[in-house]
């Protein structure tokens, strides 16, 4: 079993402005089948159009609205929400609000979360 904090664990920021941070619970050193990543997304901030290579995930929106865009669809998330992204689909997230938003992300295989140590660490 593993237990996991996202206010103990390193926490990484994307190298772009205004972009995410994220604090992976569990990636590829606690299970070969799935990954889990808390992610927050600053006010007006987000992260451009990507991909998360092998991994399918599941966005769950956990505090405020966040927008997710699958090329020409939007969608806006709020809590009791969440999204399947299937492998090779490319979308994008946004921040329409005030507030960081807080949304826990799921990744089958865990690969994606592997992405997330090239980002540098949140200081």
């Amino acid at each position: 079993m593993h237990v996991a904090d996202s206010g103990s664990t390193q926490r990484r920021r994307a190298p772009i402005p205004g972009g995410p941070v994220a604090a992976p619970l569990m990636d590829t050193t606690t299970s070969d089948r799935v990954a889990v990543v808390h992610v927050e997304i600053p006010a007006g901030g987000g992260m451009p159009e990507h991909d998360h290579g092998p991994s399918q995930i599941v966005l769950i929106p956990l505090s405020g609205p966040v927008e997710l865009r699958h090329g020409t669809e939007l969608h806006t998330l709020t809590p009791g929400a969440a999204a399947h992204i299937d492998t090779g689909e490319r979308v994008s997230l946004a921040n329409p609000g005030t507030d960081t938003v807080s949304l826990m992300v799921v990744a089958s295989p865990p690969e994606f979360a592997s992405r997330l140590a090239a980002w540098p660490l949140d200081q």
